[in-house]
């Protein structure tokens, strides 16, 4: 388990630093610019946002899912307050407001909880993939099978930025899902898990917004995806009908149907990911972890691994050893 979860958070990383260039490109504009996206590119040549970081950067996705694990293991435990600080934490020490990769919904959450804010009312605004983008820090740390812990611990971890019923079923579909690939179980086994998250995430929420369900979803591209065996066919098909904005109901379902086409293929889904145009970095880092943990490892070429750890000074392996040590501890 340490090493397919090192293996997992190696691949979050990479599909993070993969997508960050082509973050909010359309589908026209990547084709157009680089075609399919294969290896990491410079995001001052082509990327709308993100000219300021270098090629091989990782963004919030990545260094939020960190700030966590490790904010957890310290405490031996997971609840909002945790969280919050953690959070609090990560964008006092990484300038993420400077650099412009912290959600609008989060930072204006992190703020009311700093300056003594309710927690759950923090949150009442959030309908983007922020809580869903970050949940593999509860997935990873929860003792193996225990759903009912894993229940709790995601929504300790959502409720402070994204406390909606968009944001809380989204979050919980991949959360579950995430838990569940770790247990040597089927694809079809995963998504069914998702829908069963999906459910209790979308009655959980305090504020509820007119919004498509992820759920359902989810439910259309499991049924779909054995009809289209074509790839640039099929993230056309999750492009245009799907969504691929900042969207939780459109990330997640969008991120799961690009691992159902490739589950044995990490590098792959990362590739996909990447290409797909919207959000591109969260959608690639969600995909390719899925892949890496259904194989207890990944194919990702080992310059663009080695770069990436290098150029962002990641030590992956002590995060896997933290996520490790939290799934014995059972309690809030």
């Amino acid at each position: 388990m340490l090493k397919a979860i090192e293996k997992a958070l190696e691949a979050f990383a990479v599909g993070d630093a993969l997508g960050m260039p082509t973050e909010f490109l359309t589908r026209r504009q990547i084709h157009a610019k680089v075609g399919e996206v294969k290896t990491l590119l410079d995001p001052k040549e082509i990327s709308p946002i993100h000219k300021e970081l270098e090629k091989g950067r990782i963004t919030d996705d990545t260094e939020q899912m960190l700030y966590l694990i490790e904010a957890y293991y310290r405490a031996g435990r997971v609840n909002e307050t945790i969280t919050g600080n953690a959070l609090i934490k990560w964008v006092e020490e990484t300038d993420a407001d400077k650099k412009g990769y912290v959600g609008p919904g989060t930072l204006k959450a992190l703020k009311m909880i700093k300056s003594g804010g309710d927690i759950k009312e923090a949150g009442k605004r959030g309908t983007t993939c922020g809580s869903a983008m970050r949940v593999g820090a509860v997935s990873l740390t929860t003792p193996l099978g225990n759903y009912e812990e894993l229940r709790r611990r995601i929504y300790a971890s959502s409720l402070i930025t994204h406390n909606t019923n968009i944001a809380m079923e989204s979050a919980m579909a991949v959360g579950y899902a995430l838990h569940t690939a770790m247990l040597k179980t089927s694809v079809e086994d995963i998504m069914s898990k998702s829908l069963e998250g999906a459910r209790i995430g979308r009655e959980m929420s305090t504020f509820e917004y007119v919004g498509a369900s992820t759920e359902e979803r989810i439910k259309y591209i499991w049924e779909m995806h054995s009809k289209i065996d074509k790839k640039e066919e099929w993230l056309d098909f999750l492009y245009n009908v799907i969504g691929c904005g900042m969207e939780a109901n459109e990330v997640v379902p969008v991120s799961m149907g690009i691992f159902f086409f490739s589950p044995e293929n990490p590098w792959g889904c990362i590739k996909m990911g990447a290409s797909i145009g919207g959000d591109t970095d969260t959608i690639a880092a969600i995909s390719g972890i899925f892949s890496a943990l259904y194989i207890r490892g990944h194919n990702i070429p080992g310059d663009i691994l080695k770069y990436v750890l290098k150029i962002n000074s990641l030590d992956l392996h002590e995060y896997a050893k933290m996520a490790c040590d939290m799934q014995k501890k059972a309690d809030l």
